[in-house]
């Protein structure tokens, strides 16, 4: 799964965002033409090389003269659903709108509707959320994590007038949300950067995952201070693989000499004594006779149990044995509700984070047997009443 890991050691704000997103490689004219595909043509945009305390940055510097800055949430939804962008970046951009609007609704007391936008119904303000939208969507991001976000401190001057640090929106919007204050007397963390972080990081910040970084970037801030960069620190990557492992002993041999008709109950007491699995192999043994081939999948633990099994209950006078890891998806036992109520069922989470569902063949046969079914209709229909997502519970 790939995903970005924001690091905020010294804020953030929608100018270093879109920073950050070009310096880890976003294609720049996604950005630079924002201003013509929003319709916000008295906008310009310039991207610069800056070195900030020694460190060099990405900087994107958005210039909007004789700019009408005062909207509501309905005339910005407009200017986005005109724009020339995908329909997922609209959607994420609208969402960010939403939560700030929210946010400011909490603030003065008044309904969503009511807001009235000043700093970010500004153009610059949207160019920087819908630019962040329209980078999420064109890195195939599909989640997002933070550091410790650095809120600053002192007082802001806004257009109500002076509020500590953070301003009352941003700290509504951080709820929930990793910060710390300091480490300077001045505002690190904007409104817009805020509700661009929450809205790709969720409602709670979860523990980054491993991942293995892909590309780095650092977006400049406007401010320069004297003991840190002021910079956004983005990393893009792609999580570890999920998969689990253990080790299990296998353990096999061929057998050409015993009525086939006991392998099914060889089988099943190789199961009742702990074997994780059994399977039978059709093999051409020396001098050209056919066999069969019994390997079996044990816990490390149950060997000496599945070795009496296959001496006393089969013809073979020898079993090969060899230790391997296994390498598996976690899974778990669940109780979905489907139309012939609760069953059983296996869920399986993919590695790219995606949960598959296949209900127990046992569940099925029941079924089938006390309903007259056939099994495969059974099982098609429990399957596609899974899709559906009705789970009950875990088991």
């Amino acid at each position: 799964m790939k995903i970005a890991y924001f690091d905020c050691f010294a804020g953030i704000s929608g100018d270093m965002i879109l920073g950050a997103f070009l310096d880890a490689g976003l294609d720049e004219t996604l950005i630079l033409e924002l201003p013509q595909r929003l319709e916000l043509p008295q906008v310009a945009l310039a991207r610069e090389r800056v070195v900030k305390s020694g460190l060099s940055a990405t900087r994107v510097r958005v210039e909007c003269p004789h700019e009408h800055h005062h909207r509501h949430l309905p005339q910005i939804e407009a200017i986005i659903d005109r724009a020339d962008i995908a329909a997922p970046a609209k959607a994420m951009s609208k969402t960010i709108f939403r939560q700030l609007a929210e946010a400011e609704a909490r603030v003065h007391g008044v309904p969503v509707e009511k807001v009235h936008f000043h700093e970010v119904g500004a153009a610059d303000a949207i160019i920087d959320i819908v630019g962040a939208a329209v980078a999420w969507h064109a890195m195939g991001l599909k989640a997002a994590f933070t550091g410790p976000i650095s809120v600053g401190g002192g007082m802001v001057t806004m257009s109500h007038g002076r509020y500590p640090v953070p301003a009352p929106a941003t700290a509504y919007l951080l709820e929930s949300l990793p910060v710390r204050r300091g480490p300077v007397e001045a505002e690190l963390t904007t409104p817009t950067g805020a509700a661009v972080l929450r809205a790709f990081v969720g409602e709670a910040a979860a523990e980054a995952p491993v991942f293995r970084a892909e590309a780095t970037g650092y977006g400049a801030g406007s401010r320069d201070f004297d003991d840190f960069p002021n910079v956004l620190r983005l990393q893009i990557g792609r999580t570890e693989p999920i998969l689990r492992s253990d080790i299990v002993h296998v353990l096999e041999c061929n057998i050409d000499d015993m009525n086939p008709e006991f392998y099914p109950y060889i089988m099943q007491s190789l199961l009742d004594a702990g074997a994780l699995d059994v399977y039978l192999t059709p093999v051409i043994m020396k001098k050209g006779r056919p066999g069969t081939q019994i390997a079996v999948l044990t816990p490390p633990e149950k060997d000496t149990a599945v070795l009496d099994i296959l001496f006393s209950q089969t013809s073979t006078i020898g079993v090969r044995r060899y230790v391997a890891e296994r390498r598996k998806l976690p899974r778990e036992t669940i109780e979905a509700e489907t139309r012939f109520g609760n069953v059983r069922c296996k869920q399986i989470t993919l590695p790219d984070g995606r949960i598959r569902r296949v209900p127990e063949y046992e569940s099925c046969r029941e079924i089938a047997e006390e309903q007259g079914l056939p099994l495969k209709e059974v099982y098609d229909y429990i399957r596609a009443d899974l899709e559906t997502g009705k789970v009950d519970a875990g088991a």
